[in-house]
């Protein structure tokens, strides 16, 4: 371990150029003062973004590659159900599943678009745009909830 040396008269001829004795203490010793250290903050909340911007981007990723396909298949299932229903039930019964499933592929249909705008919105904004990430959710969400109930 160094030993450090220094003589009163440096530190006081040292306080009175900078106007602090904290910081000239600081200095003799090699110490960081608080603010220089506010680079270092920042760079932690770059980090913090680019990790928000890293899961936003994998919200993204899923709602376009898995969740909007697997809306997709569900919609052609419900209209190939609908299809074979004709000829089981009475036309009355028919126009009443007809109309059910029709409410069904259209609410799926207003969450693909609202899917769809909002990861649009997002790769305008770079990611970043805070109510597009909660409109893509609520949609995704939606959009699961239907899928899923099945």
């Amino acid at each position: 371990m160094a030993t450090m040396r220094f003589s009163l008269a440096g530190v006081v001829s040292r306080e009175t150029e900078t106007g602090s004795w904290v910081k000239t203490i600081a200095d003799c010793l090699g110490i960081r003062m608080f603010s220089k250290m506010g680079s270092s903050e920042s760079m932690n909340n770059v980090g913090w973004d680019t990790t928000k911007q890293k899961e936003i981007q994998d919200l993204h990723h899923y709602a376009i590659s898995n969740l909007i396909p697997r809306a997709g298949v569900y919609q052609m299932k419900l209209l190939e159900s609908l299809a074979q229903s004709a000829s089981i039930y009475s036309p009355e019964e028919t126009e009443t599943l007809y109309n059910e499933t029709n409410k069904k592929i259209e609410e799926i249909s207003s969450h693909i678009s609202g899917v769809l705008v909002s990861a649009r919105e997002l790769c305008k904004s770079g990611h970043q745009n805070w109510e597009s990430v909660q409109s893509l959710r609520y949609h995704m969400n939606r959009l699961n909830g239907i899928i899923e109930s099945v």
